[in-house]
């Protein structure tokens, strides 16, 4: 019996057999992919019986169309205009936008989907996310239309803590948003105060993407509680408010969990005077106390921060190692890193610039390291009113000896102290001023004839603070900018 007699006998007495093995091997049909391939076997059938088409070739017919059954995920774009739309219409169309947040909890949103709120739109209150997309075809938050990026405002503390996009969902893409006067956490405790944030995502939300976003006057800008998250391009600027009265000011980014992500944002006036401390607040924050996770592989690069209160602040009990920070710029009023918490971390090829005086009365320093094996490199540190990098007063916090540093330049910009260092000098290290371009205008790169030219170790890094590439060959400068001729 050859082939087509056993299709034959197998098949000819029912054409719809073919489409239930078909379905029964895991391929799914659609209605009109099933009346397709019917009417497909019963003309197939005739033309069989005349020679005219074989059973294989109806297999390989009835297989391509049951593949474009199994393939055909339809993804949509939903439009919200805050001010000429309507919640009645489709939201399907630029000329038919839903006018609310509120219609976004109807949907159950699929990979590839796009959410998209017009320009020049204002829009107030949460939501919370519950989609995934996939990796292939994240959900998409992002704008249309000409104008200003939409605006999203919570402060309401009582409504999804304040957070505008309460995530619990994975691969999604925010882009390109702007938040403003977000709700602090005053009447909050505990973890509760560390679930605040214009955007917060909750455990479990990974893969998540926040990127070109501008975040103005909230609390806590960006709160990641999931992994293999990023966050890239961002603005956060102008808070003057506790995030917690009286102990806690506010924080541009933070940060409860592994395998995350900070590079090329800029922060700058995240400070609140007053309270226990005399000031508070901070561009970057990484604690892991509340939410059954461990803070390690971290990576902080290609930032900018200026008048922040500090840089970066990892607590106490955040136990993870490779917190690495590099190619980043810092000229603000307390600490360039408090490593409370943390070990076995690189900070390299940073500009750190500690020449404000003490904001009310608060500690003014550049590290604490209460644990070991940081390796401190290719950085330059400019200080003043008579602070040293690895002197930590009037904490006593400093652990130096346990410190690898290297091929770092150290100036005292007012004459306060002959040793910026503090420490005997590693190798490759020098006092000298590093002859930046305009350091009463805030440019910090360097000038023709900087002694921080070509005296960095080669450290595998792709590109400067101002993503200007690396030589693979030969010496980097020290600093996070690269000096090209």
């Amino acid at each position: 019996m050859d082939m087509s007699e056993r299709l034959d006998k197998i098949y000819s007495s029912n054409p719809r057999d073919l489409c239930v093995r078909i379905e029964k091997n895991g391929i799914k049909q659609n209605s009109l992919h099933k009346s397709m391939a019917l009417q497909m076997l019963s003309f197939s059938q005739k033309l069989t019986m005349k020679k005219l088409i074989s059973y294989p070739m109806i297999i390989h017919l009835l297989f391509l169309i049951s593949i474009g059954a199994g393939c055909d995920s339809k993804t949509n774009h939903y439009y919200i205009d805050g001010k000429t739309g309507n919640d009645a219409n489709t939201g399907l169309s630029i000329r038919s936008p839903w006018k609310s947040l509120q219609k976004l909890q109807e949907i159950s949103f699929q990979p590839g989907d796009q959410i998209l709120f017009a320009k020049n739109s204002a829009f107030q209150g949460g939501i919370f996310f519950e989609s995934s997309g996939s990796l292939e075809k994240p959900i998409v938050v992002s704008s249309y239309g000409e104008g200003a990026a939409p605006s999203f405002s919570n402060p309401d503390q009582e409504e999804l803590n304040g957070n505008v996009f309460q995530i619990s969902g994975s691969h999604i893409v925010i882009d390109g948003l702007s938040f403003v006067k977000c709700a602090d956490a005053n009447s909050k405790h505990g973890k509760s105060v560390l679930e605040a944030g214009a955007i917060f995502t909750k455990t479990g939300a990974n893969y998540i993407t926040v990127k070109n976003c501008v975040f103005i006057d909230c609390p806590i800008g960006i709160n990641i509680t999931g992994q293999h998250s990023l966050i890239t391009g961002n603005t956060f600027k102008d808070c003057n408010r506790f995030l917690n009265a009286p102990n806690w000011g506010p924080l541009g980014i933070v940060i409860t969990n592994a395998y995350n992500e900070i590079s090329f944002n800029s922060c700058s006036n995240y400070v609140n005077i007053g309270g226990t401390f005399g000031a508070d607040g901070g561009f970057i924050e990484l604690d892991d106390r509340y939410f059954g996770t461990q803070v390690h592989d971290i990576k902080i690069h290609h930032n900018t921060s200026f008048d922040n209160m500090g840089f970066l602040e990892i607590e106490t009990q955040v136990k993870g190692d490779n917190i690495d920070v590099y190619y980043n710029l810092s000229d603000d009023y307390q600490q360039f890193i408090f490593f409370w918490g943390g070990n076995n971390s690189r900070i390299e090829n940073n500009t750190v610039i500690r020449t404000k005086p003490p904001l009310n009365g608060a500690v003014n320093t550049v590290f604490t390291m209460r644990n070991v094996s940081f390796i401190v490199r290719n950085n330059i540190f400019v200080v003043a009113n008579g602070i040293q990098v690895f002197v930590t007063e009037p904490y006593d916090d400093g652990n130096y000896d346990s410190v690898l540093h290297e091929y770092n330049l150290y100036s005292c910009s007012d004459g306060s102290t002959d040793d910026p260092c503090g420490i005997p000098l590693g190798t490759g290290e020098i006092i000298a001023d590093p002859r930046f371009i305009n350091i009463d205008e805030g440019d910090y790169q360097l000038d023709y004839g900087s002694p921080a030219i070509d005296r960095g170790m080669s450290m595998g890094y792709q590109m400067d603070l101002n993503r200007v590439p690396l030589e693979k060959n030969g010496c980097p400068d020290m600093g996070a900018y690269e000096r090209k001729d």
